[in-house]
């Protein structure tokens, strides 16, 4: 989430949207606040209680929830609905350390995020820090542990593998690897979604590319110095790239998720006419979940939690299908026989996420070496 900047979709351009519901700002109720300690719906009382509670509050907050981001515009129009609640969606930025950011600097504040939608280091950092709220939603059963924090305050609820995107009307041959990308015919055309010490995104891509480079999910420095030798070969563009700057031709090749490459490919051939391509690396795959998390000091409580309910509700996770990602709960869905079959069948790998993850500790290590170096790197 994970760089979500307005330009990865190009059309989203207002600061704070809100899907509008009969429901009010009501705030945080005497009976809502008990929330915060309810670790689960029966915790707290019962579905039924959390409802009401949530509808006394009226508010759903966010940030960089982006309407073609794993079909969160389906989503929380779809919560909205059901539920009567409100939704503020600060749309003005959207990577996962503005969203730790936003929780610290608004504590106490009435703006502040109810959810947040971060990569794991962050959740993880996040957690450590005391930011997050332990709560676990009625579907928790069908989530295997290795995708649940250690402290319950985050879960992996969406994945995907990282992809190239081609503009075929610009370029002749399109790359189908890292090594593709070296080639002197890209110059000035190969970009990335953001800055991988910031975002979920950018941090996966280099992790794929120390993966075509001789390195492993244990050594990520071989896909900083591919970065630098692409950037100072000229082929590197330090542009944050998206469905506009491709629509330009900015930046002809992107590296970036699958899940977000299908959409961006959709929108463009029906509103520009441009075909875009999309390929696996052939000499790296990564695949990478994302993490939910309810922040420890919501302005909304019950709202928060009714959301997460929603979230991992086959309801939900259906929704996120619908986005081209994979839902984490999507096995068991499968397995019952209440998954989407049209959405699954549209998904870029229909057997969900087969490349390789980096484990927690590896994400720690790696990121505190992409801090550390990538600056210099790139020039």
């Amino acid at each position: 989430m994970s760089i979500r900047t307005s330009t990865l979709l190009g059309t989203l351009t207002i600061t704070a949207v809100a899907v509008t519901a009969c429901g009010g700002d009501a705030g945080e109720s005497d009976t809502s606040a008990a929330w915060r300690e309810a670790t689960s719906a029966e915790d707290g009382g019962g579905m039924d209680q959390l409802i009401e509670d949530a509808q006394a509050e009226g508010t759903f907050t966010a940030m960089g929830l982006y309407d073609d981001w794993a079909n969160y515009g389906g989503l929380l129009e779809a919560f909205s609905e059901k539920y009567d609640i409100e939704i503020v969606n600060d749309t003005s930025t959207g990577s996962s350390q503005d969203l730790i950011n936003a929780v610290v600097n608004r504590q106490g504040q009435a703006d502040s995020l109810d959810y947040l939608d971060t990569g794991v280091s962050f959740a993880h950092d996040a957690d450590e820090d005391g930011l997050l709220a332990e709560y676990a939603p009625a579907t928790i059963d069908d989530i295997d542990e290795e995708f649940i924090g250690e402290n319950g305050t985050w879960i992996n609820h969406l994945g995907g593998t990282i992809a190239i995107g081609c503009d075929t009307s610009r370029i002749e041959e399109c790359p189908t690897s890292f090594a593709d990308l070296l080639d002197d015919a890209y110059r000035g055309q190969v970009a990335i979604p953001g800055d991988p010490t910031t975002g979920e995104s950018g941090f996966m891509i280099v992790h794929a590319a120390a993966l075509a480079n001789g390195g492993s999910l244990d050594d990520i420095e071989p896909g900083i110095e591919f970065f630098s030798e692409l950037d100072e070969i000229g082929n590197f563009i330090p542009v944050e790239a998206g469905a506009g700057t491709i629509e330009t031709g900015e930046t002809p090749i992107v590296l970036e998720w699958d899940y977000n490459l299908q959409p961006i490919a959709e929108d463009l051939a029906e509103d520009a006419d441009i075909e875009l391509e999309i390929n696996t690396p052939s000499d790296g795959e990564v695949s990478s979940f994302y993490a939910a998390s309810l922040n420890d000091d919501a302005p909304h409580p019950a709202v928060a939690r009714l959301f997460f309910e929603f979230l991992f509700s086959d309801e939900g996770q259906n929704l996120l299908l619908e986005g081209a990602v994979s839902p984490v709960r999507l096995d068991a869905m499968i397995e019952s026989g209440t998954v989407d079959q049209d959405a699954l069948d549209e998904l870029p790998n229909s057997d969900g996420i087969t490349a390789p993850m980096p484990t927690l500790e590896q994400r720690q290590a790696n990121q505190a070496v992409i801090n550390e170096q990538w600056s210099g790197a790139i020039q």
